[in-house]
Order: structure tokens, then sequence, then C-alpha cells
């Protein structure tokens, strides 16, 4: 008997008067994610209400809970994606408000859609421990919030209740359990800048390949390294870090080398060599504190000499993602790094806005690559070396 395939609905509040087509651009790259966890098998439906403000309580105002309310009860649904980022009481109590309807039902927020495709797709151990860290420092509001529910049903004025006890020894738990992964984690990351500082001593320069999401960072890393790392068009398939050493030759003396991550495999360089390192892309509207919680597999950018900047030529958000991407290394604290910009799928116009493409090309001077093909990377190879090898 197969898998009952998932139900999905997205909600989303946006202000009155804002138009249907920037309506459904702000779910689209919801849905993307939907679809993404689902392995696009999800039944997907969306609701948008038009608010000045979320309500505080349940996010939607009553006339909309009274609406999914009916329409829970009529058809099977399984979880609710509302997409932004709310507070632990507003996914509560719309919970709580259909309860009758379905007391099954899951409520997510964008950040707890977002960690379930990072759960999937994590590979590694460090992987896991990073979104288990990002997962409870997500969550822990949600449950001393629910402990403040349990408290409310407890003694009275004056008296020290079972649920001021439980919010207690939820808190307690919660603090144990963070403070266990980041001493994980902190193994992992002493050994990960170990290695680092040893290629340092080596001369080994560094190239960090960053970008928004599914912009096509693995497929260039692939093409420059002539590894085959597994590429996918879904947002986040690269979640755990992977390095490689970039494929180039100069008329000199070569240079043999030892790759950490090869074996016994030997490549060969002329000069020096480069190593590449692909890493998780970036995702707009996402706390800071979840970038944090990814500062270990990020060290690779943070300790490279170039950063490759890849862009989506063809999507019509260009010019957002850019800044997405220019706002999250600056929180990061690299943003004043050399870096190269790479404008990727140069070669598939449809979809793409002509007059921007003409304008980031203008402003950034990108290299213009189809990642895909060897031969258009290139330039992008000779320019990195260039750079590094002054």
């Amino acid at each position: 008997m197969s898998a009952q395939i998932p139900r999905f609905i997205v909600i989303d509040v946006v202000p009155p008067h804002t138009r249907i087509a920037e309506s459904e651009k702000r779910l689209q790259e919801t849905i993307q994610l939907v679809h993404t966890l689902t392995g696009g098998k999800g039944v997907i439906g969306h609701i948008v209400q038009q608010r000045i403000h979320p309500d505080q309580t349940t996010y939607v105002g009553k006339g909309k809970v009274a609406e999914l309310f009916e329409l829970i009860k009529r058809e099977p649904v399984d979880t609710l994606v509302l997409n932004d980022i709310v507070s632990s009481n507003q996914v509560y109590n719309l919970k709580m408000a259909l309860w009758d309807a379905d007391s099954d039902i899951t409520v997510w927020d964008r950040v707890d859609l977002i960690l379930k495709i990072f759960q999937k797709h994590a590979r590694t151990a460090e992987g896991k421990l990073q979104i288990e860290l990002a997962a409870m420092q997500h969550m822990g509001p949600r449950i001393f919030g629910m402990g403040m529910i349990l408290s409310r049903q407890g003694g009275g004025v004056g008296t020290r209740g079972i649920g001021e006890t439980n919010t207690e020894r939820m808190k307690r738990h919660w603090r144990d359990a963070m403070r266990e992964v980041r001493l994980k984690l902190a193994k992992y990351q002493n050994n990960q800048q170990t290695r680092i500082e040893k290629r340092q001593e080596r001369g080994i320069k560094t190239v960090a390949i960053v970008g928004y999401t599914n912009a096509g960072k693995t497929t260039l890393f692939n093409t420059l390294t002539g590894k085959a790392k597994l590429e996918k068009d879904v947002l986040f398939a690269t979640l755990d870090s992977a390095t490689g050493y970039l494929k180039y030759k100069e008329q000199s003396t070569e240079y043999k080398v030892q790759s950490e991550k090869m074996n016994t495999k030997s490549n060969t360089f002329s000069l020096q060599p480069i190593l590449v390192s692909d890493t998780i892309g970036f995702i707009k509207n996402l706390p800071p504190k979840l970038v944090q919680a990814f500062r270990s597999t990020l060290l690779e950018t943070v300790n490279a000499d170039l950063l490759v900047h890849v862009v989506d030529a063809s999507d019509p958000d260009i010019e957002e993602k850019i800044e997405t991407v220019q706002r999250t290394l600056r929180d990061l604290g690299v943003e004043d790094k050399p870096s190269i910009m790479v404008l990727n799928k140069f070669d598939l116009p449809p979809g793409a806005d002509i007059q921007k493409i003409k304008d980031i090309i203008h402003v950034y001077q990108p290299v213009c690559v189809s990642v895909k093909e060897a031969d258009s990377t290139k330039a992008l190879t000779e320019k990195i070396v260039q750079i590094l090898q002054r």
C-alpha cells in the first residue's frame, strides 16, 4: 500500500491593496520549499488574506480562521504553512482554534518548513548536529510558551503549581540539550579550523562558492573541480560543505598535492593549488540565529581568500536575491573579501529581465557562464588564478 500523499496549505497575510501578481510572487518560493520537502508530490493549496498587520493571536483574522475550520472539516489537510516567521503563541493558538476540526493538524511557519528540508538533506553527523541546534533555537520559545500555558493551569496565587514546575523543567532540559549539541559541534569546528590553518601554512589559496539556494553553485563546483557532487533542481540540495582542487594548467613547474578528502588520489597543479568549497545556499527571511547555527559549515566561506557569488540570470527576482546574499555575507562579516560575481544560465533568456541583467552587468561586471558547459567557465578559472596567484 503506497504512503498517503501529504496535503499542505500555504497561508499568507499581505497588506491591503496588494496586487494579485505580487501576492503570488510572495507565495511562490514557499510553495517551492514545500515541493522540495515532498519531492513534488505534496498537494498544494494557498490562502491569502489582506490585513494591515497579521493577527497577533492566530496570524490570520477570525473570519479566515472560521474558513480554515470549515475547509479542514471538509477536506484532509496535514499541514498549514504560515508564510512568515511567527511567534510560538500564534502557532499554538491557530492549532487550538482548529482542534475540533482536526486535532492532528500541524501548523508551521516558514522557518519550520526550511528546517524540515534541512533535516531531509543533511548527510554528515556535523550537518545533522547543526540542524538539531537550529531547530532547538527556533523551538525553544514554543516550549516555553507551552510551559506558560501549563503554568496557567497550575495552582492558585502564591502557590507553585504543576505548570510552573513543568516550565522550569522544560527550560532546564532545553539549556542542557543545547549545551551538549554546542560542545559536539565545537569539536568539529576546532578540527575544521585546524585543517584551514594547515592549508594557510602550506600557502594553499581557497575559494568559497556562495549564492542564493538553487542558483547553480554545486554545478559550478563540479565544473571547476572535476568532481561529481550530487546536483538537484531543488532548494537546499547542498547542506554539507564539500571541497575540491581547482583544475587549471599553466606553463610552469607542476606542483603535486594530496587532497585532504581524496584518500590517495593525487592531483597535478601549476604553481600553488587552489582549493574550492561549496556550502549551503542562502535564502531570504531567515533569522540571524539560524545563520549562526551553521557557522561551522560556513567556516569555509569565512576563511576563504576569494568569494565566487553565483547568480541565476534567468531568475525574475535577481536583484532581490543578490541583496539577500550580500546581506548574509555582511552578517558573517565577510562582505569586504575579494569577490567575483558569476552570472549563471546566461544562455537561458526565457524568464529573464534583459534590462535588469544589463544593469547588473554594468554595476558588478560579472563573468557570464553556463556552468554546465566546462568551456564557458575558462574565463572564470583564469580570473580566479589571476587574483589568487598574483
